[in-house]
């Protein structure tokens, strides 16, 4: 469930993107990589990018329910 709880979060801070995936990588429900390519992220930095996608899932990983996050990001231009 923690996996479409993710991208849930990411399909409403990120409306428009044209590629999301969230993957479990080790099946314990707390260690996610995620991909998100959106033109919101055209011009703009990776690390900047990379702040957005935490902000949209701040909350679970302030109380532990993402452990660990690896994160991909692009934009569409």
């Amino acid at each position: 469930m923690e996996a479409e709880a993710i991208r849930t979060l990411l399909e409403q801070a990120f409306p428009d993107a044209v590629e999301l995936d969230v993957e479990d990588r080790t099946g314990t429900g707390d260690h996610f990589q995620v991909v998100v390519a959106s033109p919101a992220f055209d011009g703009v930095s990776l690390l900047d990018q990379h702040r957005r996608v935490n902000d949209a899932l701040a909350a679970m990983l302030q109380d532990g329910s993402i452990h660990e996050l690896r994160i991909k990001t692009k934009g569409t231009a």
